[in-house]
Parts: C-alpha cells; structure tokens; sequence
C-alpha cells in the first residue's frame, strides 16, 4: 500500500493540517490585534493633542485635521524639530507615522508566515520519512503473515531493534514456529492416519477372505462334519473382527482425548486378580503356571477398570508367546520414587531388532503368531501412559520376556 493511499497517514496528515490552519489563524489574529491596539493608541495620541490645540486656538481646527488625515512632509519636519529641540528623537519617539507601521507589519507577518511554511514543510517532510520507514516495517510483516498463510515457514522476520515493530516481529516469528510445528504434527498425523487406515483394511481383509472362502465351501453341501468345522472357524473369524473393531474404538477414544481416567485409589493385588480372571481360560488351555507375589495393601491411583485393560493385553501377550506347561510370574512393590509392577514369562523371547516396535500399532515381529494384529501392547502403552505411567520391556530370546510398570508418586 501506497504511504499517500493510507488511511491511517490521511487522518494523521488532516489533523496536522487542521493544527496549522488554527495556529496560522491565531497568528493573524494576534498581529490584527495588535494592530488595533496600535492605530488606538496613535488615535489617542493625536486626539489629545488635537484638544489641548483647538482649546487654545479654535480656529486652527479644520487646519489641524488636515495635518493629521494627509500628513505633510514639511510641517513633519518642522514638527520632528520641535520634538527634538525638547529631547524627543528617533529614539524615544512617541509615534511613527501609520504607513510605515503598517508596512512594518506586513513585512513581519509575511516573514512569521514564511517562517511558519519552512518549518512545517521541514516537519513534514521528516514526518513522511518516519511514516515511509515504520509503514515499510509494517509492510515486511504484512508480506510475511501473507507467506505464512500461503504455508511458507522458511522466512525469518526477527530483528534485534527496539520499538514495538521489532517486538511484534519477534511474537509473529514465535506464532510462526509454532504454526509450523502443529503443520509438521499434522501432516505426521494424516501419514500415519493413512497407515492405520491399511493397517486396519488388511487386518480386516484377511478374515473376510477366509469366510468368504468358507462359504463357498460351505454351498458345496460338504459333510456335517465338515460343516460344524467351517462354521467354528467362521465363528473364530467373526471374534478375531469383532475383538479387532472394539479395540480400535478404545483407541480411538484414547487418542481423541474422550475418555477421562479415574483417579481412585487402587489395590494392586485385586487389580492383578481382576486381569488374570479374564484370561483364565488360555491359562489352563495351556497348562500354564501363574505366580503372584507383592505386599497386598499396596495401593496405587488410576481407572481400575482401564489399567486392568492394559494389564490383560500385558498378559494375553505371555500366554501367547510362552509354552505349554510354562511360567508367568506377577511381582509388585513400591519404593519413594514409584511403584511397579513386573510381568515376566520364560516364554521364547522378543528379537532385539523387535523390542524398539512392539508399542506400535500393529506391529508383529518376528515371532508373532498369524493371527497375531498387533496392537494389544500398543493398546496397553497407550492407557498407562495416559494415566501417567510408563512401561519398559527386557527380552532375552529363548529365556523369556519382563514387562515393567512405573507409576510415580507425587510430589505433593
């Protein structure tokens, strides 16, 4: 934008103006009095000479009128004689001649108005330059708000001037490094958003296709046998989607903030009995031996119901991974800092190029079973994390596998 077009310098510039009208007003105004107040006292001057005159000599009235009206350079001169025979000189002269004075104040109002133009065009003109130089300030910041909005973060606007430029500057600069940041988030967002998307198309095609290849088996009239088995994996199929569905509705809810955990005071001991309850059926399909050891009225604050959650998905994922006949042991304890609680197995272990992954949505490493989604133990992070826990994970191939929960005390 032009500095003339500005609507902020136009209303700035009218007022200046207004101001120099009003003082170049009151100037005249001051000289007009003043003036007056001249050409007054002269006339009082002339009047009172005038009456001592006529009172003496009536007759030389008309005469004297005339002297004043149209001055006469002779009888001044015999005048300014007389003043001066009595000391009255140019020096302390009681009147001047009305002419002269008002030339006088022509040439001093003329020089005033003079004056008044040089310094007014000279104030105005640094005040453009001020205008120019703040407006082009103004301007790089308007450019740069309009790359910002075009998605340009590159640009640097800070400056290390003082004023209340520089300082938006360093604000809008900040504002932009934080827009960039959310952009950045964003866009990592919509990636991996895109990569649950076929994440969940595959997992969800794999047992449709199944059916649907068991369906066309099941059209062929095969033997009752045959008939009872299609449908028990049918049926094996439709609770691996369902299971499937609602776990990624509970993360769903998670991730978008919906759910508010509890914060009740929690036993560890009943919290780790609810959890092994829910996958009792596994445990003793499996002949496998579960051992419990830790203070029982140790207590800790969270959502029982969401933290038994995790807990089952910590546990579903030993069961999975640790052999028939084998051992899974549950330890709790606390100290000042934390209380933790350690689910262990003599399983077959988690590869080490795995253990960096297995928190992430469905991920399966190396040793995961074929209908194995992977997103238990991401499910698990998640919920322990939102209620201000962390969980670590040592593996050692062919021994067995240590999950550990941390919740930390508070300070206050």
């Amino acid at each position: 934008m032009k500095l003339s077009k500005n609507p902020e310098v136009k209303r700035l510039l009218m007022i200046f103006a207004g101001i120099f009208i009003l003082f170049i007003a009151i100037a005249m105004l001051m000289i007009y009095t003043s003036t007056w107040y001249y050409n007054k006292s002269v006339q009082y001057n002339n009047a009172a000479i005038l009456g001592a005159i006529v009172e003496k000599y009536p007759d030389a009235e008309t005469e004297i009128i005339n002297q004043i009206t149209s001055i006469d350079t002779g009888t001044a001169e015999i005048g300014q004689a007389i003043l001066s025979k009595y000391g009255v000189d140019d020096e302390n002269q009681l009147f001047l001649e009305l002419d002269i004075v008002r030339r006088s104040l022509k040439v001093n109002l003329t020089l005033f108005l003079l004056l008044t133009i040089l310094i007014s065009s000279a104030f105005i003109l640094l005040f453009i330059v001020f205008l120019k130089k703040l407006y082009s300030r103004i301007t790089e910041v308007t450019k740069y708000a309009m790359n910002i909005q075009e998605g340009n973060y590159t640009l640097d606007i800070r400056d290390n001037c003082e004023g209340d430029i520089s300082i938006l500057k360093n604000e809008i600069y900040r504002i932009t490094t934080m827009l960039k940041e959310q952009a950045e988030s964003l866009e990592m967002d919509k990636v991996a958003l895109a990569n649950s998307i076929a994440d969940i198309s595959h997992q969800l095609k794999t047992p449709m296709t199944s059916m649907n290849m068991l369906n066309d088996l099941l059209a062929n009239n095969p033997t009752e046998e045959m008939k009872i088995e299609f449908l028990n994996r049918i049926r094996s199929q439709l609770t691996r989607m369902e299971w499937l569905v609602v776990s990624l509705l509970k993360l769903s809810k998670l991730d978008a903030g919906t759910v508010i955990m509890k914060k009740d005071s929690i036993n560890v001991k009943k919290l780790v009995e609810k959890a092994l309850e829910a996958v009792s059926i596994p445990l003793d399909i499996k002949m496998q031996l579960v051992e419990v050891k830790g203070d029982g009225d140790l207590n800790i604050v969270g959502d029982f119901n969401w933290l038994c959650e995790a807990i089952i998905n910590i546990l579903k994922n030993s069961i999975e991974h640790t052999p028939e006949n084998g051992l899974i042991q549950i330890e709790f304890e606390e100290n000042p800092i934390y209380t933790i609680i350690s689910i262990s197995d003599n399983g077959a272990g988690i590869a080490n190029e795995d253990i960096p992954y297995i928190f992430n949505r469905f991920y399966r490493g190396k040793n995961a079973r074929e209908e194995s989604v992977g997103i238990g133990l991401a499910m698990a992070n998640t919920i322990i994390e939102k209620q201000g826990g962390n969980i670590n994970v040592v593996s050692q191939q062919g021994k067995g596998t240590e999950f550990s929960i941390k919740f930390y005390k508070s300070v206050f």
